[in-house]
């Protein structure tokens, strides 16, 4: 009958540690590895003064603190000489590969998949993040973006060298398009739809116009025109109550006790603020950069939620839809 730990020699506690720490890479907590050695702390900090007196000169044992808590993860400084990352940061890529899967072709998907159990071999892990995808989202409809996929290329090339743009554009319930001199500066991705969001220009300048945001499907043709602009288009730091349909505005949202704690519990924009009433329930001050949103927003409440009042003094600078 095998030992148990508690029961196990020195050396076979040294050889379970050596195995947890050769296994993949990740971090090892030093009260989880004394309970499951069953030995004090002070026992596996002997241990892995062993551990590391053995290895050779490529490797170490990180040792660190993460939320107070001590960690030991095994490392390879030719791994980080030739690729810059671990292999827990080869997993959260992974992860954002799942998550941005429902917004790219197939083939895309593939590529990437192929690309990280790729560099997962080079890393020498064991099991490489799988090619599935176990984050899955699930919609009564979807935009399938793999005709768009050119314009989402181009947007990010010129996003990167400040390239003005010439959008042409159809607008929700418009049968006519639009033409655009359009500085982009970042992507965004809401409620299943993917947006770029910048400004408009002058026709012949390069100054900013207008903050405007563009439904991706719904860009005809995108095309650069070898002028640059040099203004961040992307200046927008503070995270506000939807896109970036027109100015900031400052709104205060009544909402009933039964969807308080829901309310309160995530965060709506950076600056939001929140006021506990005597009978449960809560005002919610937030700002917000497309009031329709925050209409749509509040009516999903069923009527346990009330705009009471919403800041329109500010500029509206209205992009199309």
């Amino acid at each position: 009958m095998p030992r148990k730990h508690h029961d196990a020699l020195p050396g076979e506690k040294l050889l379970a540690l050596y195995q947890r720490l050769t296994l993949d890479g990740k971090k090892h907590f030093q009260s989880d590895l004394a309970r499951d050695l069953s030995c004090s702390a002070q026992t596996v900090v002997r241990l892995i003064a062993i551990i590391e007196g053995s290895l050779g000169r490529d490797a170490y044992v990180e040792n660190g603190l993460e939320n107070r808590r001590r960690y030991y993860r095994l490392r390879s400084k030719k791994e980080e000489r030739s690729l810059g990352f671990s292999f827990e940061e080869l997993h959260c890529l992974a992860a954002c590969r799942d998550i941005a899967s429902q917004f790219l072709p197939e083939s895309v998907v593939d590529r990437i998949s192929k690309t990280v159990t790729a560099v997962a071999v080079h890393l020498a892990e064991g099991i490489p993040p799988a090619a599935g995808q176990p984050i899955g989202f699930r919609s009564k409809g979807f935009i399938d973006y793999t005709p768009h996929f050119p314009v989402i290329t181009a947007l990010r090339q010129a996003i990167e060298r400040k390239e003005v743009c010439r959008i042409v554009y159809r607008a929700r319930g418009r049968q006519t398009v639009s033409v655009y001199r359009y500085a982009p500066g970042r992507l965004v991705a809401m409620s299943g739809t993917l947006y770029v969001q910048g400004y408009r220009m002058p026709d012949g300048s390069v100054l900013r116009d207008r903050p405007t945001t563009f439904s991706i499907h719904r860009i005809a043709e995108m095309s650069p025109t070898g002028e640059y602009f040099n203004f961040n288009a992307a200046d927008r730091e503070a995270r506000a109550f939807g896109l970036g349909w027109h100015e900031p505005r400052r709104a205060r949202i009544h909402v009933n006790a039964e969807a308080a704690d829901y309310v309160r519990d995530r965060v709506w924009s950076d600056d939001q603020s929140i006021e506990d009433q005597e009978d449960g329930s809560i005002i919610l001050s937030l700002t917000t950069t497309s009031e329709k949103e925050l209409n749509a927003w509040t009516s999903s409440f069923g009527g346990m939620a009330k705009i009471i009042d919403c800041d329109e003094n500010k500029n509206n600078a209205a992009a199309h839809s």
